[in-house]
């Protein structure tokens, strides 16, 4: 059968010796590939190379779980927000405002007592124009140990041009006994930074991935030694949280914004200046109140997985929380990862090495992929967990794809596939045995099982190929063929010992599951029965071999009217044509066992 065109004769080119080598290599094609993805898995999942896919699932599952945590009713966002800008800007300007407002809001909130009063706004410079203002927002930050602000971490490039010792922060703590106490830093501090003992005082740095996205919250940083606690540490040890001794959280969100309950801030410091206030008393006691800005004009905005434009005053109150309750996401160490990918892939090599029913193992890939997104969505959803199974998903699937391709090309070759096979060109001796295995069992599953069974045996055999069911679409014809398999050896005439000596391996390696079964049944006489034909031709451009096909597949039919006339005292009959032991005959060193020879098989 040559190729037609030469696209044809290019892809025979590539596809015969890709799928001689299949034949050639059998079974330990599947090891040495189990092998090779194996060590990839290891490699990409150690290295940090499949944190892609790792954040990729993160932020599908973020956007889209149906259940989510909710935003403690004790945090309040006291809003900068347009209308704010809008309802201060006649007596004081859109922004910036002089601090002493901020002060009178601190100081009018006070007596309500509220947990803290954290800024997510950094005072860096002092209002030269208002320095009565700067003072008295000094002096009232001094009298309220409970207030909390921020400091930008700059770049350590700029460290070596700082005169800031880290030492000099407020609330840092030696990591390393031996860190050097000269060790200088460049952040941005709040100008009054010095009033601020203790841990009032925290970087507020939000990091995004390579991508842009903000997945995670600093909990502290080493710095040369040092240890700088964060702005939603610093707030969530004061409130009585116990801190992850780890150096970032990644944030279990509270759903799109806005999550957490916000009051503009005209609205309380307005009513705050009124002789008769309008507004609860206890407003914020006990709460912890953040002021920050959702106005898109001050450009305080991230991207993150659930929203493109998430205000960073949200992403502070989303750390602050998810540290005060613990209930950050914990993602599980990446042993855990190569250890589901390694038993995934032995599974795989054990099905495909032992030639597991094709239906079987698509439905359990299928079961088993699904199970790793089952496994990595609902956990979010139902608990602080993040159990990423992408990498085990990705190099199963990997695995199991040039596997089942593979398979294919080697059962294409076995078949006499023209792109993967010599078999059927032009001038080729062939010769073609035929088997009819047919299953005399009442039960349909049994049938079914033992018919697996026999299959598999098949498959693994060095050159026998299943067939597909007969008349399958066809509810009639299909019922006859039911309980029979066909099986097919294709080899050149010169492999012809070869080929007979592994149909018969293939009936003696069935017969445990044929008496398995006939003892499940409880039934006596043979409950399986093999029909084979062999016969030779040459493939020649008149097409008369197929002549000779369509003669050896209506022998092997007419070999059903023999049956009932074969005996045999065991669980199984073999009935053949004359020409399938005439070749028996005539081949050198074929040995059948003894139950065999009961059963028909005589040569």
């Amino acid at each position: 059968m040559p190729a037609k065109n030469p696209l044809q004769r290019i892809a025979r080119l590539f596809l015969r010796p890709l799928s001689s080598l299949s034949i050639h290599l059998g079974n330990r094609f599947y090891i040495g590939l189990a092998v090779v993805v194996a060590a990839a898995a290891i490699f990409a999942i150690a290295s940090g190379s499949t944190a892609g896919m790792k954040n990729k699932a993160y932020d599908l599952i973020m956007k889209t779980r149906f259940q989510h945590p909710a935003a403690d009713p004790d945090i309040v966002i006291v809003d900068i927000d347009e209308s704010a800008l809008a309802a201060m800007a006649p007596e004081y300007g859109r922004w910036p405002w002089p601090r002493n407002i901020m002060g009178e809001l601190v100081e009018g909130i006070a007596p309500q007592q509220p947990k803290a009063v954290v800024f997510d706004i950094t005072f860096s410079d002092p209002d030269v124009f208002n320095v009565a203002g700067d003072k008295y927002f000094r002096d009232v930050i001094a009298a309220t140990p409970n207030t909390f602000f921020p400091m930008i971490r700059l770049t350590e490039e700029n460290d070596s041009r700082s005169q800031l010792r880290v030492m000099q922060l407020p609330g840092v703590s030696k990591l390393d006994p031996a860190a050097s106490e000269t060790a200088t830093l460049a952040v941005i501090l709040p100008f009054f930074f010095d009033v601020l003992t203790d841990h009032r005082l925290g970087t507020n740095n939000i990091y995004t991935d390579e991508d842009g996205m903000a997945r995670t919250y600093d909990v502290y940083a080493d710095e040369y030694g040092w240890r700088v606690g964060s702005l939603p540490a610093s707030v969530a040890a004061a409130v009585g949280a116990t801190l992850p001794d780890q150096d970032e959280i990644l944030l279990n969100w509270r759903g799109k914004p806005p999550s957490y309950r916000r009051v503009s801030f005209h609205e309380v410091y307005l009513d705050l200046q009124k002789s008769q206030k309008t507004r609860p008393a206890d407003e914020f006691a006990g709460k912890i109140v953040i002021i920050g800005s959702t106005a898109p004009s001050l450009f305080d905005l991230k991207t993150t997985p659930v929203a493109k434009t998430h205000p960073g005053v949200e992403i502070l109150a989303t750390a602050i929380d998810n540290l005060k309750n613990r209930d950050f996401l914990t993602v599980l160490p990446t042993w855990v990862d190569i250890l589901v990918t390694l038993a995934s892939l032995a599974l795989l090599t054990l099905a495909f090495v032992y030639n597991i029913d094709q239906r079987v193992v698509n439905l359990a890939f299928t079961v088993l992929q699904s199970g790793f997104l089952a496994v990595s969505y609902l956990t979010l959803n139902f608990s602080a967990i993040f159990i990423d199974l992408t990498a085990p998903f990705t190099f199963s699937l990997a695995y199991f794809a040039v596997a089942r391709i593979n398979s294919m090309f080697s059962g294409f070759r076995r078949s006499g596939q023209p792109f993967f096979s010599t078999a059927l060109d032009e001038g080729n001796a062939c010769r073609v045995i035929l088997v009819q295995c047919h299953i005399h069992l009442r039960n349909h599953r049994a049938p079914l099982a033992l018919g697996a069974s026999i299959k598999k045996q098949v498959g693994l055999s060095r050159y026998g190929l299943v067939t597909s069911p007969f008349f399958k679409d066809m509810p009639l014809l299909h019922a006859f063929f039911r309980d029979t398999a066909v099986f097919c050896w294709l080899v050149p005439e010169e492999k012809s010992q070869e080929a007979l000596q592994d149909v018969i391996a293939v009936m003696e390696r069935s017969l445990p599951a044929i008496r398995k079964s006939a003892r499940r049944a409880s039934k006596d006489g043979p409950i399986a029965t093999w029909q084979v034909h062999g016969f030779s031709f040459t493939v020649d451009a008149e097409e008369t071999w197929r002549l000779k096909g369509e003669e050896g597949m209506a022998k092997l039919f007419a070999l059903a009217v023999k049956v009932e006339s074969a005996r045999s005292s065991g669980v199984v009959r073999v009935v053949t044509t004359k020409e399938f032991i005439e070749s028996c005959r005539t081949a050198e060193g074929l040995k059948v066992s003894e139950e065999l020879e009961k059963a028909g098989l005589k040569f």
